[in-house]
């Protein structure tokens, strides 16, 4: 009772100890631990996880440039998706349209022998019409449009009206970013770009690898796959090249981590300033109890109680308010840079969290715990 007194009541004049600073003190150190490494667990999924970035195939492959192929790319489509090895594979022509000045890479979603290729969505769906297009994030943001919205768009001679199904994201192209593009059908990149000076811009392939398929095993299954066609050695597959965002992301991880030892040093000299605090001005109170029969080793018990009293307010307030923080924060990084929200959580940190704030705060405790045990009762009295 004396414990949990002296952490929460602050007291009048000599007797007053700065309690409100040391719960809030309590509360910043764990909400900033606990958000600091949750929003390390996003970074660290998002650097684990090239889908949050749209990045759903393991092997991407160059079939031509302005209308032209360096290869039988048909050919090659038909017997890499032949192989087993091969769980989906996108046959891709781009072209660059323009809409309200904006420039869109727009990209053909075709499937070979109905192998699909999954697309990281973030509103609606694929187009299933030679009318629809999917936009990517940035692209969207740029022309003010989400799913429902129309658009004029120019690819060839003719502009055509489209109307957006869906948000999601694109392949990384040479002129553009997984953030920015468009997909079509293979009717709407006719109709968009029929009649235009090449029939494509470039022409690109995607290959997602059954489940369970190592990536060097599979490198080796689909390429011994191209090389069963006459003509095809410059289409090779290989792994695509890693977003510079993701570097971006592993030193951005920093700053929160930084912020989060501040606060927890924060937390740390503000509950050992009012365990401090209390023996000192307290002192009369625990002589009183100590002449009426309190031990050593009760008075040590007030301290850490009071200690145990302030970590848990940290934790009960602090542990909710640093998922929900840590959360907020990552949905607005989410959004800036852009990528495939999704809600991180450090199940260790969380696990630990809580164990290592009492055991912080009783370890604070243990000098202020050793001056109450030797407090000499008839001194203090006789002073006071």
């Amino acid at each position: 009772v004396m414990g949990t007194r002296f952490a929460l009541e602050p007291g009048r004049g000599r007797a007053a100890v700065p309690v409100f600073p040391a719960v809030m003190g309590a509360v910043a150190g764990v909400l900033g631990v606990l958000a600091a490494f949750t929003f390390s667990a996003g970074v660290s999924d998002a650097v684990a996880h090239p889908e949050r970035f749209g990045v759903t195939w393991q092997l991407e492959a160059f079939y031509g440039l302005d209308g032209m192929d360096v290869g039988p790319s048909a050919q090659v489509s038909r017997a890499v998706a032949a192989s087993p090895d091969v769980a989906g594979l996108l046959d891709m022509r781009v072209g660059g349209a323009q809409s309200s000045g904006v420039s869109i890479e727009s990209y053909e979603y075709n499937p070979v022998d109905g192998k699909r290729v999954p697309v990281v969505l973030t509103a609606g769906t694929l187009p299933d019409t030679s009318a629809g297009i999917t936009l990517a994030p940035t692209t969207a943001q740029q022309l003010r449009a989400s799913v429902g919205s129309v658009l004029r768009l120019t690819g060839g001679p003719v502009p055509r009206t489209m109307t957006v199904t869906g948000i999601g994201f694109v392949p990384d192209g040479p002129h553009n970013s997984y953030d920015q593009g468009a997909w079509l059908t293979p009717a709407g990149f006719n109709q968009l770009f029929g009649g235009a000076h090449y029939k494509f811009k470039f022409h690109l392939a995607a290959l997602s690898l059954r489940p369970g398929v190592a990536l060097s095993t599979g490198i080796h299954a689909v390429n011994a796959a191209v090389a069963t066609v006459k003509g095809a050695q410059s289409l090779g597959f290989s792994p695509p090249q890693p977003d510079q965002t993701v570097v971006i992301l592993q030193d951005l991880s920093v700053l929160p981590t930084a912020l989060g030892g501040f606060l927890a040093l924060l937390a740390l000299g503000a509950v050992g300033y009012a365990l401090t605090t209390a023996v000192r001005r307290r002192g009369r109170e625990l002589a009183v109890l100590r002449a009426l029969g309190l031990t050593g080793r009760q008075s040590r018990l007030v301290i850490v109680t009071q200690a145990s009293v302030l970590a848990v307010a940290g934790l009960a307030v602090g542990i909710p308010l640093g998922l929900v923080v840590a959360r907020v924060v990552w949905r607005a990084v989410a959004n800036f840079v852009p990528l495939a929200y999704q809600p991180p959580l450090d199940a260790w940190a969380l696990i630990l969290i809580a164990p290592a704030t009492l055991l912080a705060a009783n370890l604070l405790a243990v000098w202020p715990g050793g001056r109450a045990a030797r407090l000499r009762a008839g001194q203090v009295l006789r002073t006071e």
